[in-house]
């Protein structure tokens, strides 16, 4: 059964980074309210326990409270990751509806953050932050470690640390107009500044990464069984965001959409096609790690505890953030 749906709610974005290529794409959709709620209430039936709201930037919905309201009556934890250029403007109608907040941060410096946001951003994040934590929200840090930035982890994780929140590291991973991504030996740099209090990376995708990625030969990513991903047109994607080559509308039949010949194909395929030989997106290797334990779940396993050890610890106090 899935564990995750990976819900886009529009493609829009209002920041121009150059680890992504989703923001170059002409699709502006917005998510169907009557057919999210549709959706919604059919995931628990399918196995999913988490709901992650993402785009683009999920923020520019302006269903997205209700969305939220929607997913928590039903049983599902919620996670929404923003880039903070409008969290403190919709802070207010968010607050107490999102159990894993994720604000995007790239830099610890101005120059660093906007540069990698491709816009204004860095002023907005660092408010996002504070009125966060006036809220009374405990957001994790999302850094996107790319080879243009990655050294900043350094001070970012003196940020997480005098704020009492996580730093999670995500590096980046070649797909479309993208760019960044770290060879061996700068993989191996980041794992070693990472070892940090505060500080999460999943060491079980950067085992995968560093030994190349998924193989076709021996799949390890699992991204049709670990995740449902829905599409702003409301379609089931498959077999995965990045790599979808089936489109299959939905229209309120989530459950038996998941039944469909194509989907089973896909299931039978997961990690198998030509596009996953090499491939290192996290987004889908992270969830799979479950299904088969092996060195790279083992990997996981610390991290995972260091997350859930610092996660427990409250905040601490505002402090200066500049």
């Amino acid at each position: 059964m899935p564990l995750v749906c990976n819900y886009y709610l529009t493609l829009r974005c209002n920041s121009k980074c150059s680890f992504c290529n989703i923001w170059q794409g002409a699709d502006k959709t917005l998510a169907s309210g009557h057919a999210v709620l549709s959706n919604l209430r059919q995931l628990p039936e399918a196995g999913v326990r988490i709901v992650d709201f993402t785009g683009g930037e999920p923020l520019l919905h302006p269903d997205l409270p209700l969305f939220l309201k929607a997913a928590r009556a039903g049983g599902l934890m919620t996670t929404v990751t923003t880039n903070g250029l409008l969290y403190t403007k919709r802070s207010r109608e968010l607050s107490g509806l999102v159990n894993l907040l994720h604000i995007s941060i790239d830099g610890a410096t101005r120059e660093v953050q906007d540069r990698m946001r491709g816009v204004s951003s860095y002023d907005s994040v660092i408010e996002a932050i504070h009125t966060a934590l006036a809220l009374g929200e405990r957001p994790d840090l999302l850094f996107t470690a790319s080879r243009q930035n990655y050294r900043e982890v350094i001070p970012l994780a003196e940020l997480a640390q005098r704020l009492g929140l996580i730093l999670i590291v995500n590096p980046a991973f070649a797909i479309g107009g993208g760019t960044g991504e770290l060879d061996i030996q700068e993989l191996k740099e980041l794992a070693q500044l990472c070892r940090r209090p505060y500080v999460y990376l999943n060491g079980g995708v950067m085992k995968l990464m560093q030994g190349g990625g998924n193989s076709i030969h021996r799949p390890r990513c699992k991204a049709v069984s670990a995740a449902i991903v829905i599409s702003p047109k409301d379609e089931l994607l498959l077999p995965c965001f990045h790599h979808a080559s089936e489109h299959l509308p939905i229209r309120g039949k989530l459950l038996e959409v998941l039944k469909s010949p194509e989907r089973k194909i896909a299931l039978q395929r997961e990690g198998r096609e030509d596009f996953c030989d090499g491939c290192t997106i996290n987004c889908y290797l992270a969830p799979s790690l479950p299904y088969r334990f092996d060195r790279y779940f083992a990997s996981f396993l610390p991290w995972g505890v260091k997350y859930f050890y610092y996660r427990r610890r409250r905040p601490r106090s505002l402090g200066t953030l500049r």
